[in-house]
């Protein structure tokens, strides 16, 4: 699948950030600024950046919320292509449990007249021009901006889960993010920066919002630290913020390129996709055995995946691992399988194994063999 950079001259980011208050109940955040100032420079570096030098507005310490308001408006309204805009610092919950970015001068005692309603971000970037848009939110209570963009229940929500929209926040919903004393950046951004500085080895020739996300979560995770949340719809995962440095083949990165995983080069030819003799026969066994897959987990990892094993009963294994295949990130349970060391309970390792390879296109062998690579798993 096709990876591309944002065109630099028809795109705009605005970073944000709110590193000190005057109330005495919230905290500093003396790395905030040093999150602004890398990653701005990141994002419009002359050589490896995705937008245009003026075309990445620094917003550091706000004071209230007219000044991110115009911010937000003019710079995701003036972009045709990517929207980016970012933000660190304090999030807020109202008593009603909305969430609101702090500035400088909210009062925690009336977060919703002091702080920036995430509704404010959620609606420019619905009314954007930009084909693609990207919310990156690193602040506590961060993940209420993926939740709230999956409920059915609000208009504005269903405005803005169309194609070309892709979310990461920092922490899961009733979480905290961590700022540790005496580091040049928070946990998140800090290791968001090393990514995009490092790249990703395997990956390919770009760092797609896909490929971000799946690092971010094991660089994160091996560190202890709250595992990040996303939302990405469309193709909007494969929009990238930069060329990879760590491109394990050694070819330089360029713009608008395929950009394969390293297994999805070397291996493409392995497998083929003959017909199956009996298809309904091998799509019984290959239901059996998701279904004993299911149990093994439960049996040996003491993990009971009872979404899965909804959807397996629900629409029957064959059906259930394409939705999964097709899904434009991998699964809540994928990533618990992963932190246990079983990837080989995965339905995508399961449907790269004979015979059942034989029930799935070839598009969806390289889906199931790239996932797992990215996540350090290649099935023998």
């Amino acid at each position: 699948m096709t990876s591309r950079l944002p065109e630099p001259d028809r795109s705009n980011a605005l970073i944000v950030g709110a590193a000190n208050f005057v109330s005495e109940a919230i905290n500093d955040l003396p790395s905030v600024t040093n999150n602004i100032t890398a990653l701005a420079e990141a994002l419009s570096d002359s050589r490896n950046g995705v937008v245009g030098p003026t075309r990445c507005r620094r917003l550091i310490n706000p004071k209230t919320l007219d000044e991110v308001g115009t911010a937000l408006d003019e710079t995701v309204n003036a972009a045709s292509d990517t929207a980016i805009v970012y933000y660190a610092g304090h999030g807020l919950l109202t008593p009603r449990g909305a969430l609101h970015l702090a500035v400088t001068n909210t009062d925690p005692r009336r977060v919703a007249y002091t702080a920036v309603p995430i509704e404010w971000l959620r609606m420019a970037m619905a009314e954007s021009p930009a084909r693609n848009r990207i919310l990156i939110l690193d602040c506590c209570f961060s993940g209420h901006a993926t939740t709230a963009m999956t409920s059915v229940s609000s208009a504005l929500t269903a405005a803005i889960d169309i194609n070309g929209t892709y979310t990461i926040a920092s922490a899961p919903a009733n979480s905290t993010s961590i700022a540790p004393p005496g580091d040049r950046f928070t946990a998140f951004t800090g290791e968001l920066l090393r990514v995009l500085r490092d790249g990703i080895p395997g990956a390919g020739a770009l760092l797609s919002m896909r490929d971000i996300y799946t690092a971010l979560v094991r660089g994160l995770h091996a560190r202890s630290m709250p595992r990040p949340q996303h939302l990405g719809t469309g193709l909007a995962d494969h929009i990238a913020l930069g060329p990879n440095t760590a491109d394990s083949l050694g070819r330089p990165a360029a713009r608008s390129v395929v950009a394969p995983s390293l297994s999805a080069t070397v291996r493409t030819k392995e497998v083929s996709s003959p017909p199956p003799v009996d298809t309904d026969a091998l799509a019984k066994q290959f239901h059996q055995a998701l279904v004993d897959g299911y149990r093994a987990m439960k049996r040996e990892i003491n993990y009971n995946a009872t979404i899965y094993i909804r959807m397996i009963s629900t629409s029957g294994g064959l059906s259930a691992a394409r939705q999964l295949l097709h899904a434009s990130s991998v699964s809540s349970g994928f990533t618990t399988l992963w932190e246990k060391g079983r990837l080989d309970l995965t339905v995508e390792a399961f449907v790269l194994q004979q015979p059942w390879s034989g029930l799935f296109t070839d598009d969806e062998l390289q889906i199931a063999r790239d996932r797992l690579a990215q996540y350090g798993h290649y099935p023998a």
